[in-house]
């Protein structure tokens, strides 16, 4: 499963790599981008390790990561 963040802000997931065409935004010019791989929930959640905002900490909202994670698994 490749982990992409969309440059509208949250996570999503597909089962094939995206090309920079499907990436892009014809709209603003920015661009989604390729997070990474992972197979599995412990894979996901190695993935964000140290990105997600613990007791103030800076990052991706546990409860949203929870739930991402949740749904791709």
């Amino acid at each position: 499963m490749y982990i992409y963040e969309s440059h509208m802000g949250g996570l999503y997931a597909e089962d094939e790599l995206l090309d920079y065409e499907a990436l892009y935004c014809e709209t603003c010019g920015d661009s989604d981008c390729l997070v990474g791989y992972v197979e599995n929930r412990e894979e996901a959640w190695k993935l964000f390790e140290g990105e997600i905002d613990i007791n103030g900490s800076g990052g991706w909202d546990y409860d949203y990561m929870k739930d991402f994670i949740n749904s791709l698994f």
